[in-house]
């Protein structure tokens, strides 16, 4: 008589365990179990016990359906006496898993509830808007610092609510600045030089097309030089678009090159290019690429601020000035420095903070100003990606020159304005100070892609007020620490249950 090899038929042993529901999940077990028993080399001779959904708690071992191993075999029966911890009743098992179900929920008892309605007494700030100077409709308005200051800094708390006490749905809008470009490679001809005078080349675009920006090609290393555009429409009438453009490089240290020159947009098919030399040696002029650039600049803001410190930094070389904005998470984009110095050239960092502890770089770029009888020359403007600060640190590398003077700082940012529906004889008025809120999302939000926003009419923000029903947040502790003796209960009897559980199931194995 053949025996039955009990590591060889473990997919039917799982067959006949596995089965204490009709879920699912149990089939797909079983039906892959019964694959692997077709593989068996040891057929079972007696069909396997199994439980039936509805569970009878007295339930017979399904190895003992299996015949035992011979004696010389018995030590392999390693995975039979495991599988015997199914003796156990269904009461059991289904203990265990509630055991297991509170295990996992632990986490998540924690959990605060979601923010639900508007609750007035949730929000500290409110601003009365003005809308009576405009006609029922779609309305937009600007938020100010004040409403930045004591918002998130995501702006998720704000809610629009009517005199009725009625959520009014509202859609942000962002004005960005979009610069598209179109880059084009015209045909060279006529290179020349004339000694003592300038460097020249015409450009042939081979039709009609319209550009306001040329980029020179050039090898030439430390120069500085005055260019002449002018363009023509039949290379014969040339008219100048400008005069007193100025190129420049200035190789050491610190690289400095600016060969990019713009000038009135315009449709020549011919431009002549200019570059004056005097008793200077040519440059080594190597051709040019001709651009049309649109740009799309929003209305921008200026932003109060006021000079808070300056200092001089022995270690860095370097000038460390500090600006408050009066707000925090008030948004800017630009910074303009301005200077009575001339001819210098120094490295700029411009940093953020909200709290005079923690800075974020947000540009390093270069500062400079040339102004000699050749040529004129600055940058003194920078644009940074937003930033949401209220103080503004800005870093002038001297290196080994005399600190520069400065005279002023504007600092300029892009509008944020909230668009709604109004109507007639109503009041309006915004809601903000709620650090626990989460965003709203609204229908308008897609429908403002299809306003013409630029043309909606203006409201205004009135003053700032405190919101009278406003109850302060208690700051809730964890259910574990509120309620320390249940916790503490609840883990022993856990511990307890499932050390007890499995002394039970090792003494069943030790005694199969």
């Amino acid at each position: 008589m053949r025996t039955v090899d009990t590591h060889t038929d473990v997919g039917g042993v799982f067959q006949a365990v596995i089965l204490p529901t009709s879920s699912p999940f149990s089939s797909a077990v079983s039906q892959i179990c019964t694959e692997n028993s077709r593989f068996s080399h040891c057929p079972l001779t007696r069909p396997a016990a199994t439980l039936s959904p509805g569970g009878d708690e007295r339930v017979k071992s399904t190895i003992s359906t299996l015949p035992s191993p011979p004696s010389g075999e018995r030590g392999r029966g390693s995975i039979v006496k495991l599988f015997q911890i199914h003796n156990t009743s269904l009461t059991q098992r289904r203990a265990l898993r509630a055991v297991w179900l509170f295990i996992s929920l632990l986490p998540v008892l924690d959990l605060a509830p979601a923010q639900a309605d508007f609750k007035k007494g949730d929000w500290e700030f409110f601003k009365a808007i003005d809308t009576y100077s405009a006609q029922a409709g779609y309305v937009r308005f600007s938020l100010d610092g004040e409403v930045f200051h004591q918002s998130r800094l995501s702006l998720a708390d704000l809610r629009i609510l009517d005199d009725q006490r009625k959520e009014v749905p509202y859609a942000l809008f962002e004005a960005r600045e979009t610069i598209s470009e179109e880059q084009y490679t015209p045909r060279i001809f006529n290179q020349a030089v004339l000694p003592k005078a300038y460097s020249t080349l015409t450009l042939d675009l081979g039709k009609e097309i319209y550009n306001n920006k040329l980029v020179l090609k050039t090898q030439s290393k430390n120069f500085k030089r005055r260019v002449e555009i002018a363009g023509s429409a039949d290379a014969r009438r040339w008219f100048v678009l400008k005069d007193n453009a100025y190129i420049f490089d200035f190789s050491g240290e610190q690289k400095i090159q600016l060969t990019t020159i713009t000038y009135p947009e315009n449709n020549y098919r011919y431009l002549q290019v200019k570059v004056w030399n005097g008793p200077e040696p040519p440059l080594a002029l190597e051709g040019a690429d001709l651009f049309l650039v649109k740009t799309e600049t929003p209305q921008r803001k200026l932003v109060p601020c006021k000079p808070v410190s300056r200092q001089e930094d022995p270690k860095l070389k370097a000038s460390i000035c500090v600006l408050d904005l009066n707000y925090r998470h008030f948004p800017c984009d630009r910074l303009t420095l301005e200077t009575p110095e001339e001819n210098f050239s120094r490295l700029v960092e411009i940093q953020g903070s909200n709290d005079l502890k923690e800075w974020q770089r947000h540009l390093q770029s270069e500062f400079y100003r040339f102004r000699t009888t050749k040529y004129e020359v600055e940058k003194k403007t920078f644009h940074f990606p937003e930033a949401r600060d209220r103080y503004l640190k800005v870093i002038i590398y001297n290196y080994d020159d005399p600190p520069l003077r400065l005279a002023s700082f504007d600092v300029q940012g892009i509008a944020k304005d909230l668009i709604f529906q109004s109507e007639s004889n109503r009041e309006y008025f915004l809601y903000y100070g709620n650090d626990q809120a989460s965003a709203p999302h609204y229908d308008v939000e897609r429908v403002k892609n299809y306003l013409n926003i630029e043309t909606l009419p203006r409201v205004k923000l009135a003053r700032e007020n405190p919101n009278r029903d406003f109850v302060p947040r208690v700051p809730q502790k964890p259910w574990t620490e509120s309620r320390p003796m249940l916790f503490w209960s609840v883990l022993v009897l856990l511990v307890l249950s499932l050390g007890s559980y499995i002394v039970r199931l090792m003494t069943k194995v030790k005694t199969a």
